[in-house]
């Protein structure tokens, strides 16, 4: 049986008739309850997901904070596998802590959404200041985790840059093994032609 088609970002903004710009912020702070393979600019999300993010459009249009929207998908959509890592990589280097940094995101949500809930069931209804202190709180982890996801695409687009200048690197080694390569020959020509002049 084929494979369902994996959606890309413009895609998604496509479906939905809204800005990529858009799309990226709400994949960016939503991440681990949107069912995606893939990491970096490579991400692609499988077809449910459009459900989810046209969910958050219209929360988000209808004036939910980012908070309450992230209560909901909580309860209505559970945790995806690709938010949790499913290898952990034998040698621990720069290029292959993307997998850790993104578990350590998706376990930072968690504990803040517990966190405001169980806060939220121990203060009165009344306390409005207090449940303002909560939703300020998910907020800025919310913020902090669109800033991790936004350097996984910086680091993504780094390592793409170091893996094209390795390949032309090599292409000028190659190009100068061979320019030596003719010297040597070119050289020997002329050495040749010189005896034969002097002889």
């Amino acid at each position: 049986m084929a494979e369902k088609k994996v959606l890309s970002v413009a895609e998604i903004a496509r479906q939905l008739d809204v800005p990529e710009s858009t799309v990226h912020y709400w994949k960016n702070r939503f991440v681990q309850h949107l069912p995606s393979v893939g990491q970096g600019r490579q991400k692609r999300f499988r077809p449910e997901a459009v459900e989810i993010f046209a969910k958050i459009a219209e929360m988000l249009g209808a004036g939910h904070p980012a908070g309450e929207v992230m209560d909901v998908l909580a309860q209505q959509y559970p945790m995806t596998p690709s938010t949790v890592v499913e290898s952990v990589p034998t040698a621990m280097s720069a290029m292959s802590m993307e997998p850790v940094i993104q578990m350590a995101q998706t376990m930072g949500n968690e504990i803040a959404r517990s966190l405001g809930d169980y806060l939220s069931k121990l203060m009165d209804p009344d306390m409005a200041q207090g449940q303002q202190d909560i939703m300020q709180l998910r907020e800025e982890v919310d913020r902090n985790n669109a800033l991790i996801s936004a350097q996984y695409d910086e680091i993504e687009e780094l390592k793409r840059e170091n893996s094209e200048l390795r390949g032309k690197l090599k292409v000028m080694e190659q190009e100068l093994v061979r320019l030596r390569k003719d010297s040597r020959e070119l050289e020997k020509h002329l050495l040749d032609k010189i005896k034969k002049i002097t002889s």
